[in-house]
Formats: C-alpha cells, sequence, structure tokens
C-alpha cells in the first residue's frame, strides 16, 4: 500500500459541500492552553450501501483500510495548508505527522482497523499527543477497487466495483460516488472529553477520481478546524 499523493489543487467539489462546527466545548481555550501536540487518527470507514458482490471480504478490508488511511493523510495535509504562517488565522498547533502516529500504532500493535474500536483516550496514550481526532466517514459505495492505494485485485474486481462501466474506457479511479458524510470530534487525552466538533455532507455527481474527491472532501473539513490565530 502506498501513501495517497496529496495534490495541492483549489477547491473543485462536485456539487454542493456544507460543513458546521456543531459543538465547543466551554473550556476550550482552557483546554488549548495545556495542548501542545494533537494526532489525526486513521479515519473509521462506514458503508452504507450495499458492498461489490464479488470482492472478498478480506478484499473489502483492504480497500476500506487504504480509504482510511488517504483520507488520514489528506486531512493531515490539508491541517497543515492551513497552519502555514501566510494564512490568515493560520492554525497554532503542533501536529504529529501521520507516518509517526502509524508508526506508533503499528509498534503497538494496532493495525487501523482495530483503531476504530480503540478509545481516543487510549490511543492519545499510545501517540503521546495532547488530543487526537477520530473520524468516521460514511458513504454509499467505495471510492476506488484500490489501485489508486497500491492493491491489485485486476480485471474482475475493476469490473465489479464499477458495475462493469467505466473500466473499459477509463484510467481507474474515476467513478461515481455519491453521498459522504463524516463526523469529526476533536477528543482531549486527559480524560476523553470531546472538546470540539464538526461534520460534512457532500454529493458527488460526476466521475472524479478517488484522490480529488478525498482531497476536496478534506480541504472543506478543515476549513472550521480550531486552535486559530
Amino acid at each position: 500500500m502506498k501513501s495517497l499523493k496529496i495534490l495541492a489543487v483549489g477547491l473543485l467539489l462536485v456539487a454542493a459541500a456544507c460543513a458546521t462546527a456543531n459543538y465547543e466545548s466551554p473550556q476550550f481555550a482552557e483546554r488549548a492552553q495545556r495542548h501542545q501536540v494533537i494526532a489525526v487518527l486513521p479515519f473509521e470507514m462506514v458503508l452504507s450501501g450495499n458492498p461489490p458482490d464479488k470482492l472478498t471480504p478480506a478484499q473489502i478490508a483492504l480497500i476500506e483500510e487504504a480509504e482510511s488511511v488517504a483520507f488520514q493523510e489528506a486531512y493531515y495535509h490539508r491541517l497543515l495548508y492551513r497552519s502555514s504562517a501566510h494564512r490568515k488565522h493560520p492554525i497554532l498547533i503542533d501536529i504529529q505527522p501521520v507516518a509517526e502516529t502509524n508508526r506508533l500504532l503499528a509498534a503497538a500493535g494496532i493495525g487501523v482497523r482495530e483503531s476504530w474500536g480503540m478509545s481516543a483516550k487510549s490511543l492519545a496514550g499510545v501517540l503521546r499527543v495532547d488530543a487526537v481526532i477520530s473520524t468516521s466517514v460514511r458513504k454509499t459505495r467505495y471510492l476506488s477497487d484500490g489501485e489508486s492505494f497500491g492493491i491489485d485485485f485486476g480485471l474482475n474486481a475493476v469490473n465489479e466495483v464499477t458495475e462493469g462501466r467505466l473500466a473499459p474506457f477509463l484510467p481507474w479511479g474515476l467513478v461515481k460516488t455519491n453521498d459522504i458524510w463524516a463526523n469529526c470530534e476533536l477528543i482531549d487525552s486527559l480524560d476523553g472529553a470531546v472538546v470540539w466538533q464538526t461534520d460534512l455532507a457532500q454529493s458527488t455527481d460526476w466521475s472524479y477520481s478517488a484522490d480529488q474527491v478525498i482531497v476536496d472532501f478534506t480541504f472543506e473539513l478543515a476549513k472550521l478546524f480550531p486552535y486559530r490565530g
């Protein structure tokens, strides 16, 4: 599995996206003074539609875990972009590099999928950070057959995931996707309290690459992140 290449692109949403900061703890400013480093956890991936019939459970698991890390990496890079000194009201918090986050999880015997079922407080302890970003993504279909993420399942899997429509004509990654929803929480390592939360819903009606869908989605998700200067 290779890392997703994050492209520095503008906002090219296929359809309207809406992000709202739903909650910020009354104690956020006080807690934020104690925070020095935060980490982005692998995204939990939830499929609300029917999985492709011809993919095995093992293949589906690989796709879900690859998408999880792709979203995680993209969000990390979008947060870094908004932490740049030239930005107006930049994010003022150190963010643990994703490679280090995943290395520490692996060293503790915690895989991508296993991390989804663990408490954010315990994961923050493993990562030695002051808070973690825990995000769950629900969507109606997979964004890729896996090739975009370095997984080779062969033509049969490609035809199944795309319902046989696109594989003969387009480079892989170009699939129709719709109805992506995410819930993002910032959780304090001290007591596991949610100190900030937002969600984002986006519909896509055109055949965009998996990379582009993920970059656009996390671009929007990062807009309202706190710790602003």
